[in-house]
């Protein structure tokens, strides 16, 4: 009860909506957050940057801790269209109410911020066009990553995918182009503004607002891209389950329901069927133990299986064992889907099975002398031998080769390293 008390006290984390943001954001979703007026916060944040540039300086910083919103679920091919980078991510048009309090807001920034330099709090003017200076230029990079495209950093390889994002239009690179040069600008006048240094010490003060300014342009860029990995891996992982889930369902529930319309006129098959059926189900989606510690037995299972559901003798050799890891059973899935391929398809009444391990390698060869096939005949679409025998033991990172002829049988071989 009191963790719970807890959980339940804790206040979300206010994130940055950009869906609704003029700039970053940041107004936007403090007003989501604290349930405020946004126009109200909006015009707290001009008033405060007026007053010596302090909201200009909280509004850039808590634009760099506060994360982006995560999307809302859309229509399917709207969400799908996002996740591949098809569609902007968070981009908005201004309508023309918005692009009127936008300026009506500048307006007064401008007001005020004449007023103060008038009066005995003016800031320097050095100070004043130097933060001016950093925070245009932090503002218009800091924009473009906030907008950036994850086409390629989903899609690509390598080194490329994570300077894709700055070489997809060219309007990105002359934003950042505008936004480095005002940062430079901005430190080319504080370092003017210091007449009395000397030369190592004017160096040294180069030297570092350079790379702070660089530190500080490039770390939304950062955190943009290691958040868009994440995502990525998060998409991979999810399309590596699905396609678990399609393969198991292809070699346990559609191998089924195609015996029980075999055997459909014996009721007592059809229910011993469904009952084994449901058994393995549940044994799936539960995580229940196989019964199985090792390659050899949980082999033997399955053989015993194919050869109860399909009555074909299946003849196994194994030379060696190891332990049965989530990646060795995925091994033995493929080799079953091999076994019942070639009891169902290739005509031979005898299945050999040899397995092999050692400190390096997991082998198991599925060889019958039926009929064999021709491989280039093989559709796309063929889930049982693509997508439960080669793409899932390829996905553990093993390898399946498939050798076979027309009249010359078939022989699947399954390499696992270890």
């Amino acid at each position: 009860m009191c963790s719970l008390t807890l959980v339940e006290a804790e206040s979300p984390r206010s994130t940055r909506p950009l869906s609704s943001a003029w700039l970053g954001g940041v107004c936007a979703g403090l007003a989501d957050h604290l349930g405020w007026s946004v126009l109200a916060l909006r015009v707290v944040a001009v008033i405060l940057g007026a007053l010596g540039l302090t909201g200009v300086a909280v509004y850039l910083a808590l634009w760099l801790v506060m994360p982006r919103s995560t999307e809302q679920r859309t229509a399917p091919g709207l969400e799908a269209n996002a996740r591949k980078g098809l569609r902007p991510k968070g981009s908005v048009a201004l309508t023309p109410v918005d692009l009127g309090m936008a300026s009506a807001l500048l307006l007064l920034g401008v007001g005020l911020l004449w007023l103060l330099q008038a009066s005995a709090w003016a800031l320097p003017t050095s100070v004043l066009v130097a933060g001016l200076l950093a925070a245009s230029g932090l503002a218009i990079i800091w924009w473009q990553a906030d907008h950036m495209s994850t086409k390629e950093l989903r899609r690509g390889s390598g080194w490329r995918r994570l300077v894709s994002p700055l070489l997809t239009h060219w309007t990105t690179l002359v934003a950042i182009g505008v936004g480095l040069a005002a940062i430079s600008g901005a430190i080319a006048v504080v370092v003017l503004g210091q007449p009395g240094l000397g030369e190592w010490a004017r160096t040294l003060l180069l030297l570092g607002l350079a790379v702070t300014g660089l530190l500080l342009a490039a770390l939304p860029w950062i955190l943009s891209v290691r958040q868009a990995l994440a995502e990525a891996r998060d998409d991979a992982l999810v399309a590596d389950a699905r396609a678990d889930m399609a393969a198991h369902l292809h070699d346990s529930v559609l191998q089924t329901l195609a015996l029980i319309q075999r055997q459909a006129g014996d009721p007592k098959a059809v229910t011993a069927l469904a009952r084994r059926q449901e058994r393995e189900l549940r044994q799936w989606l539960y995580g229940e133990s196989l019964g199985s510690a090792t390659l050899s037995e949980a082999l033997s299972g399955e053989i015993t299986d194919v050869e109860d559901r399909h009555g074909v003798d299946v003849e196994l050799v194994s030379v060696g064992d190891c332990e049965l890891t989530p990646e060795v059973t995925a091994v033995v899935k493929a080799a079953r889907e091999a076994m019942v391929n070639a009891a169902r398809h290739s005509g031979a009444d005898r299945i050999d099975v040899y397995a092999e391990a050692d400190p390096d390698l997991v082998s198991v060869y599925v060889r019958d002398r039926g009929s064999g096939f021709d491989l280039a005949d093989i559709g796309e679409d063929r889930m049982g031998l693509r997508g439960s025998i080669v793409e899932r033991v390829k996905r553990v990172g093993g390898r399946a080769i498939i050798r076979t002829a027309p009249g010359e049988g078939t022989e699947v071989r399954l390499e696992l390293p270890r």
